[in-house]
């Protein structure tokens, strides 16, 4: 009985094993993460919805000089007729008392069609504009949220490389201890080395695994970053194609490709911005010194009227009387309690903020490329350094294992010129990453990085 329950467990976990619905997996490189993030990036999505919100409000002002035509149906019904006072005069006898009168009758229904157009307005003109303005603005914006996108991902992608790339080296360093370790070995059982000389090995490979297994949290915790980036969900696994990233750093060159410290700061988007925003200022001065000027409009109206003692105004064998009309009407206004000259100068004071946000963006950006380019500059000399810094400890680590294995040097020398090795690999791939992320900061700076993300 025991075994049959065994066995129908094992099943059991065997079918929830291979029904449970299996993560997706997604495998992208560095061109295939920027186009999922144009896609699905949450701010980059806003900032597009905000451009379609921006379109409808174009259309909706539009649409105030349009015509318009509407439809009315009327029914009323007096409970008690309304009453006029005619002239007593009107009898023919003089000093007759006044007469009261009653008219219209019971029922009454009203069918209209009223037309209308508006044939001029300031206001509307200028509304048109103001509307137009926020949309070259919204188009600015997803331009600008675009390029930090791209920043952002590329900055975390260096980043992830970093990481896969400190994992080869903890991982080559692990493999030459476990050679070391081997011809240790027999050193120490042919007696012509000590017993500690492997414990020191051992605990160098247990820091070195501490280490590994570190290294590759640190990919999980930078994939997960990446996927929040570009707004991949949670349920998804994500595989980051990193085919080949060691031949960057193994074939780096170290040329300074950006010597021209000259910055054409208008053609920036920020600036384009502002510049948007101080025509929208104007706009909106303009509009709100509209308010006071007329207004003039087209109406008309078509309409039928009935009237019944009886509730029968669906009979049309009785007459229907015609009411039709056609005008023009100006509005003019002619005092509106200070309130459009606060406007104006509001608006007024508006487009001074935006001035000085735009001297002050001017020389921020200025500022920014020339501590780009200065960055850049440092971390291209660091790679050079860092580069000849790994050369040299790595040939000063040949010569201690060299030495040791004749007998004439230490382990310890040995292993701490391994771990200087080490240390300096790891330095330079920092560097080298500082390098290409300053890369990265000095064209958002120029405003090339997205011509540079399409080439890459």
């Amino acid at each position: 009985m025991t075994f049959k329950r065994l066995n129908l467990t094992i099943s059991l976990l065997m079918f929830i094993c291979f029904h449970s619905p299996a993560q997706d997996m997604q495998k992208m490189d560095i061109n295939g993460l920027l186009k999922f993030a144009t896609e699905n990036n949450y701010e980059l999505r806003e900032a597009k919805f905000k451009k379609i919100q921006s379109e409808l409000s174009v259309k909706e002002t539009k649409s105030n000089g349009l015509p318009k035509i509407d439809g009315d149906l009327d029914y009323k019904k007096y409970l008690s007729l309304p009453t006029i006072i005619l002239p007593g005069s009107l009898t023919g006898v003089s000093g007759a008392p006044d007469i009261e009168a009653q008219f219209g009758k019971i029922h009454n229904m009203d069918a209209s069609i009223q037309y209308s157009q508006l044939l001029f307005s300031l206001k509307y003109i200028n509304a048109v504009k103001t509307t137009k303005k926020v949309l070259q603005i919204r188009e600015l914006e997803i331009d600008k949220s675009e390029e930090e996108l791209i920043q952002l991902l590329y900055s975390e992608y260096y980043n992830l490389l970093a990481i896969y790339k400190n994992l080869d080296i903890i991982e080559s360093n692990m493999e030459s201890l476990k050679l070391n370790r081997e011809n240790v070995e027999a050193l120490v059982s042919g007696g012509l080395a000590l017993q500690t000389d492997l414990d020191k090995i051992d605990v160098n490979y247990a820091n070195l695994e501490a280490s590994r297994e570190n290294v590759l949290a640190g990919i999980d915790v930078q994939t997960n970053n990446i996927k929040y980036i570009i707004g991949m969900g949670s349920d998804t696994e994500l595989e980051i194609d990193t085919t080949g990233f060691s031949q960057q750093f193994s074939n780096a060159k170290f040329i300074d490709r950006y010597n021209d410290d000259s910055l054409d700061v208008d053609n920036l988007v920020d600036v384009e911005i502002l510049n948007k925003n101080l025509e929208l200022n104007a706009t909106q001065i303009k509009l709100a010194k509209s308010e006071l000027s007329p207004t003039i409009a087209l109406y008309g109206s078509y309409a039928y009227q009935a009237q019944r003692n009886e509730f029968n105004l669906f009979n049309f064998d009785e007459k229907w009387f015609k009411v039709n009309l056609i005008g023009v009407k100006a509005t003019i206004p002619i005092f509106a309690g200070f309130g459009n000259k606060a406007k104006i100068s509001n608006a007024k004071i508006e487009r001074e903020i935006t001035q000085d946000r735009l001297a002050k963006a001017k020389q921020g950006l200025n500022l920014q490329y020339q501590n780009a380019l200065m960055s850049y500059h440092t971390s291209i000399k660091n790679c050079r350094i860092q580069s000849k810094n790994v050369a040299l400890s790595e040939r000063v680590k040949k010569q201690e294992e060299v030495k040791y294995k004749e007998g004439i040097g230490t382990l310890t020398d040995y292993l701490i010129s391994e771990s200087d090795y080490r240390n300096a690999q790891i330095n330079f791939v920092q560097n080298f990453i500082n390098m290409k992320k300053a890369e990265i900061d000095l064209l958002k700076a120029k405003g090339l990085l997205k011509s540079f993300a399409s080439i890459n």
